[in-house]
């Protein structure tokens, strides 16, 4: 009886080796939580906070920059002998905005650009040299829904 007990318990210590559960003569204590397997959970929460923190600054800015912008750009050549202006109109919107327009001053001829798509960007100049000197440009969209008014 005794030679059958001892050869089952090798059989069974041979069976936990086999399985990987069989260290020194024992069970694991730390079963799972080798320090190998703690470098890779580590390394995946790194990940993840990675990618949240990404994410969080992505948002903030998109939120900052989200609807219809409006940039004016004032621009002067050597010395002064020469000027322009112009206005960046942005649609930083996942919808299209319909019948944009914009309108450099008070009395200042409206131009119209029509659609603008999603993330869409269009640079405007004053038609004429006399409205170079406007205090303000107006843009509107969406038959008036969305209205903007950017002072220089």
């Amino acid at each position: 009886m005794g030679s059958r007990m001892n050869h089952t318990h090798i059989t069974l210590e041979r069976l936990y080796l086999f399985m990987g559960r069989w260290e020194n003569n024992r069970f694991a204590e730390d079963e799972g939580f080798s320090s190998k397997r703690n470098y890779i959970k580590l390394i995946k929460y790194i990940l993840i906070a990675g990618f949240i923190i990404v994410g969080v600054v992505v948002l903030s800015v998109y939120i900052q920059r989200s609807g219809l912008n409006v940039e004016i750009i004032d621009r002067s050549e050597v010395m002064g002998t020469m000027q322009t202006v112009s206005i960046k109109v942005s649609n930083n919107n996942f919808n299209t905005l319909s019948d944009v327009s914009v309108q450099f001053g008070d009395r200042g001829q409206i131009q119209e650009i029509g659609n603008m798509g999603p993330f869409a960007s269009v640079m405007i100049t004053p038609p004429g040299s006399n409205e170079l000197n406007f205090s303000k440009v107006t843009v509107t969209a969406n038959e008036g829904d969305i209205q903007v008014i950017k002072s220089r």
